[in-house]
């Protein structure tokens, strides 16, 4: 059993790792801040799943489209169980979902 998540994770991205040192040497930032908003709620549900693996994917590689595709929607987060779409669209209730999604798993 494994559980997928598409979403989009926050990341910072620098130029590169010599360029990014040289930069902090001198107080400077050169990185940009990918922030999503809504990873919080995703957060919340990760801590209440506990040791269960989890794979999280890009909804702009490749798997992520295909996954968009194939459930027919691109309203993220996406939350997938064995292939079968469980959730999809932004979460209200992390820990309404955890539990719908520990009822799946022993499903």
């Amino acid at each position: 059993m494994w559980i997928e998540i598409v979403a989009f994770v926050p990341t910072e991205i620098g130029i590169c790792r010599t360029c990014d040192e040289v930069a902090r040497a001198f107080k400077i930032s050169l990185t940009e801040n990918s922030e999503y908003k809504d990873f919080e709620p995703i957060a919340i549900l990760l801590s209440q799943l506990g040791d269960t693996p989890v794979r999280i994917t890009g909804p702009m590689t490749l798997r992520g489209l295909y996954l968009m595709a194939r459930h027919r929607t691109g309203r993220l987060p996406l939350i997938i169980i064995n292939d079968k779409l469980v959730h999809k669209g932004p979460i209200k209730n992390p820990i309404e979902l955890a539990e719908r999604i520990k009822s799946e798993l022993i499903e």
